[in-house]
Order: C-alpha cells, then sequence, then structure tokens
C-alpha cells in the first residue's frame, strides 16, 4: 500500500477533498460570472415594433401541436424533460452542476479517508 498507516491516507484524502472543493468551487464561480449575460438561444427571431424576440420552438403551440398529433402526450413529455436536461449543461445551471458535483466529490474523498478498518482478507471477522 502507498500509505503508511491509516493517518497519512486520512490525511491525503482530507487534503485531497479540500483542493477538489476550493477548485470545483472557483470554477463554478467562474463560470456563474462569465455566463451572466449570455443571450438566449432560439431556431427563430421575431421582430415586433423594432424590438427583436427570441422564439424557442418548444414555446410555439403549432409546434406543440403537431408533436402531440405524431406521438402524442408522451412526446411532448419526452421533449419537455429532454429541454430541460440539456439546458442543465449551459450558463448558470452549469454553475450550479458543478458546484454541486465539486462538493459531492470531496465529500464522498474525505468520508473514505475517514471510513472504518476492514480486516486483512487473509485474517477472519471477529463476526
Amino acid at each position: 500500500m502507498i500509505f503508511r498507516d491509516r493517518r497519512s491516507l486520512r490525511f491525503f484524502c482530507d487534503v485531497a477533498g479540500v483542493v477538489i472543493l476550493l477548485a470545483g468551487l472557483l470554477i463554478a464561480g467562474l463560470i456563474y460570472h462569465r455566463a451572466g449575460n449570455l443571450p438566449d438561444e432560439g431556431l427563430s427571431y421575431e421582430f415586433v415594433d423594432g424590438a427583436v424576440y427570441v422564439v424557442d420552438p418548444g414555446d410555439s403551440k403549432l409546434y406543440r401541436r403537431e408533436l402531440e398529433r405524431f406521438g402524442g402526450k408522451a412526446a411532448i413529455f419526452a421533449d419537455d424533460l429532454n429541454r430541460w436536461f440539456s439546458s442543465l449543461w449551459k450558463g448558470r445551471r452549469l454553475a450550479f452542476i458543478v458546484a454541486l458535483f465539486s462538493i459531492v466529490i470531496a465529500f464522498g474523498i474525505v468520508r473514505f479517508g475517514r471510513a472504518p478498518d476492514l480486516p486483512p482478507p487473509d485474517q477472519p471477522s471477529d463476526r
């Protein structure tokens, strides 16, 4: 084993967890700051009284009616779920996902370092 004793493994896991947590939160903060002014994406644009509006196909009644006609209510649900899931990976929502993943991974590494000792495989347990 690389580590001489349990304390060195625990120290390594604590340091690794803190580094991963700080790096992940820093990256999430940078993503959040940079993604603040990103324009909405859409397939088409409408011009009304000199103002430009982004048209998302999911908001169009014609699109949703045709989707329901060909696939039923399940197709509309699947389309809404797909749009929601794909929205998690861009903009400010991505920053929250990165922060959440860094917290979970850091907690898992620290928890691994504090796990109780397991008996060696060649010795039977006391049970």
